[in-house]
């Protein structure tokens, strides 16, 4: 007989929202073992932090450089050329500063005198605080007990018995340690330039066995991202410690390229790096100056020149980044800082920027894009979305026209509009919207793109270049083709779609009557890959010198067999697209426009929802 089961039997649906709840708890669990091992760790993983970060920073310059001298010499070349840049900058802080100190103590004087005047002039009540801390201070020391005034206790002490040559080494072993650790991070960085490529796959292949979604072209194109972030925002620091440099000198405080170097340092320190930095100018101006001014005058240069930083250079430099959130930073910073000291101040944001990036591209790790995430954009698509989900459609249309006047035509695409659609298709695929709520908000949002590139003038120019936007049969994604068409007219092309659910014949025919100088043919679903195949086959058959440009996640999958057929280029970005198509205009320049090309009459209208 068979025995029965005492256990509670749990539902289906109480066992997923326990999975869901344990899985919510896991990022934080993760932090907390994380912060354990970083501080009991601390000798090895600083070293390697730091290596880290090197390797990110110049490997911009170092893949140029690879072009030229090859792999190994590309990063020996970096790598000396970095130490050099550091060493040289620590030992003219060391020298500096040891002449600072020794300067300063020529003004003994004039800082006595200051102190006494700001001692004769503090406030009455003030003095009366501090009367009466000194009497309690006091009255605790009378009431010390007696008993163990009047019994001292006699303590022995046995002198240590350490030999010459420990006494003699002891004062070594900081040097030593510094120099081992400095040695370490060089070797370091030099095998992670070194390596890089070797790294990414086997991050690859890490990935594949532990089922997370990552492939090595999201690796290069964060690495690319945070790389690029990390050298402008140094290269930035570098410009706003020259400019301090000069104007500490045109003050004239002495040391101004001290000055100038530490501010560019402590630039790394989010928010309260610019302050501490200008503390010591600030002291070495209060000891120098017979007035009061001349400080001011250092901590406003400071403040001043961080904010013109801030706001002006690095939004065109640096444009927005890798999108981390001020709140975010500022905790990232305190974490560090309490971790690792000094050192942990100086690399938490660029450790911040690399673990937002990497929150983008690896699903495992989103969470640090919603820790350090800047939330502006996502509340602008949420608010659309909400608003869709509402059935207030007027309601979702402000919000994108005052996005698109506020921001531009492309970053409302890529900020509110895309992002909106492709929530609705997770939403849909999870079941909690229906089809008829996916179904509003696309079609809104394909209208919208039509309606909102509408807001913007587009010149008609003579000859210019025709452009067609198709969909192989069976296709269901068009709105990043139709985004793409839109923005390319503002720049006075006439770029036209021709619309879904179309035949082969039906495309090849209106391609053959309106004759364009290129066609862009999107592909985003493995199961159209065969129809696109078979139409390019036949667009090339009927007119074999037309330029054909795919797109697509399918079409990045498939680039060989759809090369083979008769694309001439598959592009994976708007980049790229642009420049394949400022090729055809310079080509076209070059040879007069052809006698099917624009010399033609337009033909077929615009589709309605392009």
């Amino acid at each position: 007989m068979e025995k029965l089961s005492t256990e509670p039997v749990i539902p289906e649906h109480e066992q997923d929202e326990r999975a869901d709840g344990l899985g919510g708890a896991g990022p934080i669990l993760a932090i907390i073992l994380a912060t354990v091992v970083l501080s009991l760790a601390k000798e090895i993983l600083m070293p390697l932090t730091m290596a880290a970060l090197l390797a990110v920073i110049f490997s911009p310059i170092a893949s140029r450089l690879d072009r030229f001298v090859g792999n190994f010499i590309s990063a020996a070349l970096v790598v000396i050329a970095a130490v050099t840049i550091v060493v040289g900058i620590g030992y003219f802080l060391t020298v500096e500063l040891t002449a600072v100190a020794v300067q300063v103590t020529d003004y003994t004087d004039n800082i006595a005198t200051k102190l006494s005047s700001l001692k004769g002039s503090t406030p009455e009540w003030m003095v009366r605080v501090e009367d009466a801390i000194k009497e309690v201070e006091e009255q605790i020391s009378d009431v010390t007990p007696r008993a163990r005034r009047s019994k001292p206790t006699s303590v022995v002490q046995v002198p240590a018995t350490q030999s010459d040559l420990e006494e003699a080494v002891k004062p070594a072993i900081p040097i030593l340690s510094g120099l081992f650790e400095a040695l370490l991070i060089v070797v370091l960085m030099f095998f992670l330039l070194y390596g890089r490529n070797d790294l990414r796959d086997r991050l690859v292949r890490l990935a594949a066995r532990g089922r997370i979604t990552l492939s090595a072209e999201a690796i290069g194109t964060a690495g690319a991202a945070v790389g690029r972030y990390l050298l402008l925002f140094t290269l930035t620091n570098l410009g706003y410690g020259v400019a301090i440099g000069l104007t500490i000198w045109m003050i004239g405080l002495p040391n101004p390229l001290l000055w100038g170097a530490l501010a560019a340092l402590f630039r790394f320190v989010p928010y309260v790096g610019v302050p501490i930095a200008a503390l010591l100018p600030m002291f070495v101006a209060f000891a120098v100056s017979p007035g009061w001014s001349q400080s001011v005058e250092v901590f406003a240069a400071f403040v001043i020149l961080d904010q013109i930083v801030g706001y002006l250079v690095e939004p065109f430099l640096i444009g927005r980044g890798v999108g981390l959130s001020p709140l975010g930073l500022l905790f990232s910073a305190m974490y560090w800082g309490w971790l690792w000291g000094l050192p942990g101040l100086l690399i938490a944001t660029s450790v911040t920027a690399c673990l937002k990036v990497a929150g983008d591209y690896i699903p495992a790790l989103g969470f640090f894009a919603v820790l350090f995430g800047d939330d502006s954009r996502r509340e602008d698509y949420h608010d659309y979305y909400r608003s869709l989900l509402e059935l207030d459609q007027t309601s979702a249309r402000t919000i994108a026209v005052g996005y698109c006047d506020k921001n531009g035509l492309e970053p409302t695409f890529d900020d509110v509009l895309a992002p909106a659609v492709v929530l609705a298709g997770e939403e849909r695929a999870e079941n909690h919207i229906s089809e008829e709520n996916q179904n509003l908000i696309f079609e809104t949002t394909i209208a919208l793109v039509k309606e909102l590139g509408d807001r913007f003038n587009k010149p008609r120019l003579r000859g210019r270049l025709r452009i067609v936007g198709v969909t192989p049969p069976g296709e269901v994604h068009s709105l990043g083709l139709q985004m793409l068409l839109e923005l390319l007219r503002r720049t006075g092309i006439a770029a036209n779609f021709l619309g879904m659910e179309k035949t082969a014949a039906e495309i090849c025919a209106f391609v053959n009557q309106y004759a364009p100088d290129m066609v862009f043919i999107s592909c985003t679903t493995t199961e159209c890959v065969p129809a696109a195949i078979e139409l390019v086959r036949a667009l090339i058959a009927q007119s074999p010198r037309l330029s054909i440009i795919g797109g697509g996640p399918a079409a990045l999958e498939h680039r060989a067999d759809l090369l083979e057929a008769g694309v001439a280029q598959i592009c994976g970005s708007r980049g790229e697209v642009r420049h394949a198509v400022r090729l055809s205009v310079l080509r076209r320049s070059v040879s007069g426009p052809s006698q099917t090309g624009s010399d033609r009459p337009l033909a077929g209208p615009r589709t309605a929802s392009s």
